[in-house]
């Protein structure tokens, strides 16, 4: 009896063995799926960029009138950034983790699109009061660029990814109206 306890306890620690063996071998999916979000949003956050530089520079140019900004938003800036929210939205994200950080940087896409959009109605209309939701807009979506940038950092942290560069993060914000 003592010989078959020997052999079944051998048994177990090499199953035990094997089973820790073959675990760390495992490959962590959120690392993967992390890395190919981080790849996939460099050109996308190219897009970004773009579009709010470019609004930027006309509410930054105090020679630049509203009806300047007006022709920029609808011809320029407001489909840069409908292409970026759009391509954002096809950036795969496969896991949980990952699909709750990019769900974060989608919320805060579509807020400033909203503001963009809004401080065109605001143009269009001489009103004040949609300039004031626009400006409210664009303080929730820095707020939720803040969180999305947060929150991918501590993923990149748990799974052991370096990130390289923290201004590929969809942290350019549009600029408050005065």
């Amino acid at each position: 009896m003592k010989i078959k306890s020997k052999r079944q306890i051998a048994a177990l620690l090499l199953a035990g063995l094997m089973f820790s063996l073959s675990a760390c071998g495992k490959a962590d999916a959120v690392k993967e799926d992390l890395y190919i979000y981080l790849t996939d949003m460099a050109d996308t956050q190219n897009l970004q960029k773009a579009a709010i530089n470019e609004y930027n520079v006309y509410v930054a140019d105090e020679e630049a009138d509203s009806q300047q900004l007006l022709s920029a938003l609808r011809d320029s800036i407001i489909p840069k950034y409908e292409e970026y929210l759009a391509q954002l939205d096809a950036v795969p994200a496969e896991t949980p983790e990952v699909q709750e950080v990019k769900a974060i940087c989608v919320d805060g896409a579509k807020k400033q699109l909203n503001a963009l959009s809004k401080v065109a109605e605001a143009i269009e209309a001489c009103d004040t009061d949609l300039l004031n939701e626009a400006d409210s807009l664009i303080v929730e979506s820095e707020s939720l660029f803040s969180e999305y940038e947060s929150q991918l950092n501590a993923l990149a942290v748990e799974h052991e990814i370096t990130l390289v560069d923290a201004s590929e993060a969809p942290t350019d914000s549009i600029q408050e109206t005065e």
